[in-house]
């Protein structure tokens, strides 16, 4: 048995039962931190655009924009929260050595506007998140750095097969109807990483979970597609990657699980940028400094940090969430590296210009990606450093509930205020006693 057809049986037989405990758990966090970030990121000004082309071309009002007060089509329902729950960069980061990808982005939007078509309980769409999440981080991990390294956004990539899995499982697709949807997705697989720092980067996990929820309607109505996807010699990985391991995709799976190893972000920015803003912020205070001590900044980081994020003059505030230069300045000059701090106005700001000319980078070949090192040189002649060997959000030191709580309260009240945000979280954390998810889009709906 291929691999496609491997992952297809276990996408179509998985059932909440099956499911660890510690996993469902995960899958609640997931779910909380991606309508903070997805109801904060519909209120930034490139949503809007997505916004006014779903007024244009959705005629039927079937599902939900959260947050903006709008409805519209289930395909454009999925393509613009997608959109939003990336545009800030805070969502959620699978990020080991291998691969990156945001896994909650292309999965949730699919699972909430199948949740408005047809009433879904808790249970299920846990399990159907699991399942995409799952499908879409063991074909990154087959795919392996050499495809993020050739230029793909992963995110945008295998995020339209965990899309069609989520959607497959809700919509109780067979195994042979679930490898169409996987043919289908793979072939409108895309994401370029030319278009970080524009709002085209936000636009891959929205296409992802739109493609892969057509593509799993397309099968339940007798579509085909490749039905080795992933193996065959013109398939994704061997196209799409110079040196895959289709092996991955089917190694322990339904034994051992991916979703507990995924990260969450304190910081509203490129993940690879945040092991750097931790030690600034922690050097800042713990000397009590103000920004006009600071004479330099000089970072040792991966390689990745050096071309990922290697802006060193951005002029917007999509551009500054891929500058290591702009993220240490203002985790220097502010303290901070939340939504505020990477606005075109913040970005453009005299004082956090200056800083940012002051800030170097050194780069590791053996340094981890949730690793660095910091040594600010002081306006009295001192220098002082830290090192992070594991920077905040990552799976050895990962947020608490609480403090993802904390962060959809944050980004989540704003939107649709105090008590549906409190209403909303306690019904994520008991999602699996829930009878209707379809609750969630009403809740998250906002005011417009």
């Amino acid at each position: 048995m291929g691999a496609t057809s491997e992952l297809s049986g276990f996408v179509a037989a998985l059932d909440a039962p099956d499911i660890p405990v510690e996993v469902m758990h995960q899958a609640k966090r997931c779910l909380i931190d991606w309508l903070g970030v997805t109801l904060a990121g519909s209120a930034d000004p490139s949503a809007e655009v997505l916004c006014a082309v779903s007024d244009e071309l959705g005629s039927d009002r079937t599902a939900t924009v959260l947050g903006t007060g709008r409805q519209t089509t289930l395909l454009l329902a999925a393509l613009a929260n997608g959109f939003s729950a990336h545009v800030l960069d805070y969502d959620d980061t699978y990020n080991p050595a291998r691969t990156t990808v945001h896994g909650s982005a292309p999965v949730w939007p699919v699972v909430i506007a199948l949740s408005e078509l047809d009433q879904v309980d808790g249970r299920r769409a846990l399990a159907a998140f699991v399942a995409g999440f799952e499908t879409e981080i063991r074909i990154a991990l087959a795919a392996g750095p050499s495809h993020y390294e050739a230029g793909w956004h992963v995110t945008g990539t295998v995020g339209h097969f965990g899309a069609a899995a989520a959607a497959s499982s809700l919509l109780r697709l067979d195994a042979g109807q679930v490898a169409n949807a996987l043919g289908a997705a793979g072939t409108q697989a895309a994401g370029l990483k030319g278009v970080y720092g524009s709002m085209g980067k936000a636009l891959h996990p929205g296409k992802a979970a739109m493609d892969g929820l057509l593509a799993a309607f397309l099968a339940r109505n007798g579509f085909t597609a490749s039905s080795s996807i992933l193996e065959s010699e013109r398939g994704f990985l061997r196209v799409l990657s110079p040196d895959p391991d289709p092996e991955l995709v089917t190694t322990g799976l339904g034994e051992e699980w991916t979703l507990p190893d995924n990260g969450f972000k304190p910081y509203a920015c490129g993940s690879l940028t945040h092991p750097t803003i931790e030690a600034v912020i922690g050097l800042r205070e713990e000397h009590r400094l103000v920004p006009d001590q600071i004479e330099s900044v000089k970072a040792t980081v991966n390689d990745y940090v050096s071309w990922v994020t290697g802006k060193d003059k951005p002029t917007t505030g999509l551009e500054g969430k891929f500058s290591i230069f702009h993220s240490a300045a203002v985790a220097a000059v502010d303290g901070a590296a939340s939504v505020g701090q990477f606005t075109d106005e913040r970005v453009n700001d005299p004082v956090v210009a200056g800083m940012r000319d002051r800030v170097s980078i050194v780069v590791d070949d053996d340094r981890p990606k949730d690793a660095a090192t910091v040594e600010l040189v002081l306006a009295d002649g001192r220098r002082v450093s830290s090192s992070v060997q594991h920077n905040k959000g990552t799976p050895a030191k990962p947020m608490t509930d609480a403090e993802i709580e904390a962060k959809f309260t944050d980004l989540a009240a704003p939107r649709i205020g105090t008590d549906a945000t409190h209403r909303l979280v306690e019904m994520c954390w008991r999602l699996d006693e829930c009878a209707d998810v379809g609750e969630i889009a009403r809740l998250a709906k906002g005011i417009g």
